[in-house]
């Protein structure tokens, strides 16, 4: 049985917010993937707070917040990573906020076009995920709309391959040894021999 007491003692906190994103993905009111990225960024920039669960992410400052976890974990993150983190994390506040407001509307699920751009806004491209890996001449926004996938937290490193040529490589946060291994194997793979 649902205490609706306990659900309403924690509405508007960190800790009710993800239970929202815990929901939505359930329910299947928003794509998996979308909640997903939003989850795992949200608690990562959420967590620079003590006793995070109970921060009132209605009423916080939520730009203010946002710049303090950049000051914070500039070092941990590539610039890209960073944007992507802050993005994520604003639009899944501003979905809760929403949903919040009135949630017996459809409006909560719809893209919000006020002050955010096409790279930040992931409602509605799931369809992307599917095997579309970053490639060359491929902008930040083309990785950050549907890249990373599922629960992985992916890193970006830059490859400077020769004067003017740049790679970027997308690897998970946690690459093992058989992996890293795999990968040059695969590069090796793509040497042409003229």
């Amino acid at each position: 049985m649902v205490d609706e007491a306990r659900i309403e003692a924690l509405s508007e906190t960190a800790a009710h917010f993800v239970q929202f994103l815990d929901w939505a993905e359930a329910a299947g009111e928003l794509p998996s993937s979308t909640i997903q990225n939003w989850r795992n960024a949200s608690v990562k920039v959420l967590q620079i707070e003590d006793d995070w669960p109970h921060i009132n992410v209605v009423k916080f400052d939520l730009d203010g917040h946002l710049s303090r976890f950049d000051v914070l974990k500039r070092g941990n993150y590539t610039s890209g990573s960073m944007a992507a983190y802050k993005a994520r994390t604003r639009n899944a506040i501003e979905t809760y906020r929403k949903w919040l407001a009135d949630p017996n509307s459809a409006d909560w699920k719809k893209r919000s076009g006020a002050g955010r751009s096409s790279q930040s806004d992931e409602v509605g491209l799931s369809d992307t995920t599917e095997g579309n890996a970053p490639g060359v001449g491929s902008s930040i926004s083309d990785v950050d709309r549907g890249f990373v996938p599922d629960r992985i937290t992916m890193i970006e490193y830059p490859l400077p391959l020769r004067a003017g040529v740049q790679a970027r490589l997308w690897l998970p946060e946690d690459l093992d040894e058989v992996e890293a291994k795999r990968i040059g194997r695969f590069v090796d793979s793509l040497v042409f021999n003229n």
